[in-house]
């Protein structure tokens, strides 16, 4: 302001309750209400408000920060668990609802490869992308994985399994419907459970099926152990790669007697979410309890491809 003396000398005084007060030159206080009182008000409380926010944003983020450093293994092992059910069962989806023309059992065993390529591919670098019990359980027996590890390895999961079927039953839930009329059987012409869980053929007997998961998963872990050895270099740097053909090899060559599991996960987890999600309690006892099969099978062929490695090649 100019130091010359005028009516007005004092800039305006801007206060909270929509006034303002100007001093004349004798200092007296003259109150004026103005025409347009947003005009000249100005909230200090935005200001507060704004920092406030800021605050507690930045506190959340660092809480989230720290959340993820102290279980950065279990959420890796839930992420990538979760996207390997996703695409899993989404391909099976195209499989069991006949959206595309040219769906073959090629195409299911090509996409789960890929699939767990993916998994791998944003887990591996953190938790060592198990997304499967049976390879936790084996690395246990077999490569001194910590103990303390195992149940919380395990949990994240079949947790991460549940959470990839319900993300895309929330997906394609009207294209089930369509299909089945809402019915939501299980087995059957218009069955549609073996999007999630694991169903053989009606003709396929408990005994070929169980050996199909225990052979299925002792060849994955000698694929694993051997492509992952500290001699192995070549394919040391291509593991995800190696696994993914393994996985799409086991598949095509024995996964169609037991629906192809090879993962008590991927089984588990989404087989949960459909006992809830309409199709009942029966998806436990289905064709001769068969649950059981892709639960503890792969458990075993793992700890069987372990012993392999361990006593004949490592």
């Amino acid at each position: 302001m100019s130091s010359t003396r005028s009516s007005v000398t004092a800039a305006p005084s801007i206060s909270h309750h929509h006034h303002i007060y100007l001093s004349n030159s004798d200092s007296n206080p003259i109150e004026k209400t103005p025409s347009n009182p947003l005009t000249f008000y100005v909230n200090n409380d935005t200001e507060d408000l704004t920092t406030t926010r800021k605050t507690c944003y930045g506190n959340l983020i660092a809480n989230l920060r720290s959340f993820r450093v102290k279980h950065r293994e279990f959420l890796a092992e839930f992420i990538g668990t979760m996207i390997l059910i996703l695409l899993t069962c989404g391909i099976s989806a195209e499989e069991t609802l006949h959206i595309s023309p040219h769906r073959s059992w090629l195409t299911v065993s090509f996409g789960s490869g890929l699939s767990v390529l993916v998994a791998v591919c944003i887990a591996g670098h953190v938790s060592g992308a198990h997304i499967n019990p049976a390879v936790t359980i084996t690395f246990w027996a077999f490569s001194g994985f910590p103990t303390r590890k195992v149940p919380i390895y395990i949990l994240a999961q079949i947790l991460g399994a549940f959470t990839g079927a319900a993300l895309l039953y929330s997906i394609i839930e009207p294209a089930i419907t369509q299909f089945d009329d809402g019915t939501r059987q299980i087995l059957g012409e218009f069955g549609t459970a073996g999007i999630f869980g694991t169903y053989p053929p009606l003709y396929v007997g408990i005994g070929s099926a169980i050996a199909s998961e225990v052979i299925g998963t002792a060849l994955l872990l000698l694929i694993i152990m051997v492509s992952g050895h500290s001699n192995n270099i070549p394919f040391r740097t291509a593991q995800g790669l190696m696994i993914a053909a393994g996985v799409m090899t086991i598949s095509l060559g024995l996964g169609y007697t037991s629906g192809f599991s090879i993962n008590p996960a991927r089984d588990l987890g989404p087989r949960f979410f459909t006992a809830i999600a309409g199709w009942g309690m029966d998806v436990f006892t289905v064709h001769d309890y068969y649950s059981l099969v892709p639960m503890l099978a792969p458990l075993l062929g793992g700890l069987i491809g372990g012993l392999i490695f361990t006593v004949f090649i490592d």
